[in-house]
């Protein structure tokens, strides 16, 4: 599995701006069906199996050029995984493209519009579905308005939610909690919660792991920021976040779950396997533990109580 689907459709839009049919091709699975290429797609003829595939997007770049400012095709405007099942990504994008057959001085061709993908466990394209219109009429790429609610909701929030997580290392053990609630409740992930207005990145990173964890800690280097963007049946956003996450060293406290979360334990990072972490979290951990290595580790600055 790949560390993160979101980030697999990312790395294939990017190969088609690149107008590189073979690793374009190459995410998709051999047993695949799509609507042909996403920018063009068909709802008469299916076009099943990799091969196939290939042949249409070495046809389609062949033929036309990007047309988008500095030359590419397609521009991401939305990426968010959809509520309907594991493995489906959702990615809402503008493109232009103009026939090369017509030079320089060919008109662009503008659309709009949105691509359904379904992404096996082998980190391969199974199955792809496109909706595409003329840009101008921003009917179907545009995510429908939310149904309203109170101010500062994190189901179907007005604006994106600021999260900040950590990976506290400890006794060369991760600290993992088990979450009580929405999103992923029941399930294992890295300490973090969100924002409070006036607070800033490391002190709400400092808050959430002593709420959660009962540790207190030094928070250190930014391991990576990423959105996260969670859709409902009717393509209605039900959370989006930005999400900071933090390299933390404890310097005091015990370790304890808080009243928010279910659980919270050390865990050796080579097996995090049996505790069903995201793709992403997982990915978090291993970049945290490189960054350690490669700086040669830290001492806490007080002994953990």
């Amino acid at each position: 599995m790949s560390e993160d689907h979101l980030d697999l459709i990312r790395e294939f839009f990017r190969a088609f701006n690149a107008a590189d049919a073979a690793t374009v091709s190459a995410f998709y699975a051999p047993t695949c069906e799509t609507d042909g290429v996403f920018l063009q797609p068909s709802r008469d003829v299916p076009v099943r199996g990799r091969d196939a595939v290939a042949r249409a997007v070495r046809e389609f770049l062949a033929a036309n050029a990007g047309g988008l400012d500095g030359q590419v095709f397609v521009r991401i405007r939305a990426l968010a995984r959809l509520e309907t099942g594991r493995g489906w990504v959702h990615a809402e994008w503008v493109g232009g493209m103009r026939r090369r057959d017509g030079g320089e001085a060919a008109p662009v061709h503008h659309v709009t519009g949105y691509t359904h993908f379904f992404v096996g466990d082998d980190d391969a394209i199974l199955t792809q579905r496109s909706i595409v219109q003329p840009a101008g009429d921003d009917a179907v790429a545009d995510v429908p308005v939310p149904p309203p609610v109170a101010p500062g909701s994190r189901k179907y929030p007005s604006r994106p939610i600021v999260g900040v997580g950590a990976v506290v290392i400890l006794d060369s053990k991760v600290v993992l909690i088990k979450r009580r609630f929405e999103p992923l409740a029941g399930q294992w992930s890295l300490p973090g919660g969100t924002l409070e207005v006036g607070e800033t990145l490391e002190a709400g990173t400092a808050r959430e792991i002593l709420e959660e964890t009962g540790l207190v800690v030094d928070v250190g280097p930014v391991i990576e920021v990423f959105d996260r963007i969670l859709l409902d049946e009717d393509r209605k956003v039900r959370y989006h976040f930005v999400l900071i996450d933090y390299l933390c060293r404890p310097v005091g406290g015990r370790l304890q779950h808080g009243s928010d979360v279910a659980d919270a334990v050390l865990v050796d990072p080579e097996r995090l396997e049996p505790f069903g972490l995201t793709p992403k979290a997982t990915s978090i951990i291993r970049k945290a533990v490189e960054m350690l290595r490669r700086d040669g580790g830290f001492e806490a600055k007080r002994e953990v109580l």
